[in-house]
């Protein structure tokens, strides 16, 4: 195999979404996965695309997610093209639900931010969204249309995304633990317990494990569970979300429903809980009560990377020829297309150009 220009180390959807845009810039780009089928949070996920629901506040992170979200609206067909793959892509946007007073005091705060954002948000009225929904609590005071929230089948796309960075000549090896990263001449060497490669630049995707990998200087990257179910049989004229202020109810597929997502610092295990299980069955009791006969499908938990400032790390490694592209938390599947144009871009610009951006790796290196 000849040397390629760029390793890419993660084979879920950020290192895939990397690998495809660097593969299009013309260069010759090999990823390596630990997992045997590849992607980790990524699978697990719901697929919102949602700029509004973690942060919305003016800032480079807001923007990025809003320009994320757009850019998914040119990402699937292009991924249908180049896969042959179908991508389930649902613009209908998120039904924000509030009980109580305090809750529907805050649902105006957030209409109030959407506007100044310059997001729709419109009120429905309960008898709608009754209609809409109709296994919604009756006692649901307050509900906003977002419309500019959207969703994707996160899995659907990842298959998709990686049959088209294959169609581009790009390498998904997996079963491929990262041992080892060091300096070779002017590029790097990677290296598992009974392999090695050589680049010239190695592009860093490793989700929670981004921080672990012996060699690279250690990043503040912790892996952060979330738990998530599926119900099915739920038969709603209503095909897009469905969110309360702490949790979500998100479509998948024409009758099914996943449900999330816990947000728990457990270390590296990935598995669900009864106390997991217990706070989303607490949410579907609150808000959606009538999908108590619902069928419980399945459920299952993700780590997600997390950083001390809930910020993402986008940039160049210092003295290293390694760009980082990892720690997007609760927003990987957002802030792929985005984050994929930015790796390419900063590549294209030099390692070497100046990056004084809120999300460059340095900002936690120096203070070491």
């Amino acid at each position: 195999m000849s040397r390629p220009d760029v390793l890419v180390v993660g084979g879920g959807i950020i290192g895939l979404a990397c690998a495809r845009e660097l593969a299009r810039a013309g260069m010759k780009v090999e990823v390596l996965e630990r997992l045997s089928a590849g992607a980790e949070a990524a699978l697990a996920a719901a697929g919102m695309l949602a700029p509004l629901a973690e942060s919305p506040v003016p800032g480079p992170f807001f923007d990025a997610c809003r320009t994320s979200r757009d850019l998914w609206m040119s990402w699937v067909p292009e991924l249908q093209d180049e896969s042959g793959l179908t991508i389930d892509y649902d613009t209908s946007g998120a039904l924000l639900v509030g009980l109580g007073k305090a809750e529907e005091e805050a649902l105006g705060r957030y209409a109030r931010a959407a506007v100044e954002l310059g997001e729709s948000a419109e009120e429905v009225d309960t008898e709608i969204l009754g209609r809409r929904v109709p296994d919604a609590s009756p006692a649901i005071r307050r509900a906003l249309w977002l419309a500019g929230e959207h969703r994707v089948d996160n899995i659907q796309a990842c298959v998709a995304l990686a049959a088209a960075t294959r169609s581009l000549g790009v390498t998904l090896t997996y079963g491929a633990p990262v041992e080892r990263v060091e300096r070779a001449g002017d590029g790097v060497r990677v290296s598992g317990e009974d392999w090695s490669r050589e680049a010239g630049l190695l592009v860093l995707a490793a989700g929670a494990w981004s921080g672990r990998i012996p060699g690279l200087p250690e990043l503040p990257v912790r892996p952060v569970r979330g738990q998530m179910l599926l119900l099915g049989g739920v038969e709603w004229p209503w095909k897009g979300t469905v969110r309360g202020l702490d949790a979500y109810a998100v479509r998948r597929g024409e009758i099914g429903l996943l449900v999330g997502a816990t947000v728990e610092e457990a270390g590296f295990a990935a598995h669900p809980t009864v106390s997991g299980v217990e706070s989303l069955l607490g949410f579907t009791r609150r808000y959606l009560p009538g999908l108590d006969t619902a069928r419980l499908e399945t459920l299952w938990a993700g780590l997600r990377p997390g950083t001390p400032d809930g910020l993402p790390l986008l940039g160049a490694l210092p003295d290293w020829p390694v760009v980082v592209a990892t720690a997007h938390f609760r927003n990987g599947i957002l802030l792929a297309p985005w984050t994929a144009r930015e790796v390419a871009r900063r590549v294209a610009a030099g390692l070497d150009a100046e990056d004084d951006g809120p999300f460059n790796p340095a900002r936690f290196l120096e203070r070491r």
